[in-house]
């Protein structure tokens, strides 16, 4: 009786579990929305910095190679998102893109600039 009721909790805990990062991950379209919005602000920061920056050093051109493709990607990711979940990959993959560019400013001896979104 007592192995019962432990898996029965058990199965409960998941359910909730599964419920809640469902719930959380998929979102309203309101809130997807709403979090596009702010992602496309970060790569339209983005795109602005990279168009401002022009380096011959190496490392700063390497820098701002990878802040391009992760923009890139971050734009394809955004576009194709349908939830809260996969809106977060792209901002995550943005504020990668962002890393780069302070990384290229610094190395190029300028500011950083802005720091990261959270």
């Amino acid at each position: 009786m007592g192995r019962l009721l432990f898996f029965l909790v058990i199965a409960v805990v998941l359910a909730v579990a599964a419920w809640w990062i469902s719930r959380e991950w998929s979102g309203n379209p309101e809130r997807v929305a709403a979090a596009k919005a702010e992602v496309n602000g970060h790569l339209d920061r983005m795109s602005r910095e990279l168009f401002t920056l022009d380096s011959e050093e190496g490392a700063a051109l390497a820098a701002l190679a990878e802040a391009v493709d992760r923009m890139n990607t971050a734009r394809a990711q955004l576009s194709a998102a349908t939830t809260l979940g996969q809106v977060r990959v792209a901002r995550e993959t943005a504020r990668g893109g962002i890393y780069f560019i302070r990384k290229a400013r610094t190395t190029m001896g300028l500011d950083p600039g802005p720091p990261i979104p959270k």
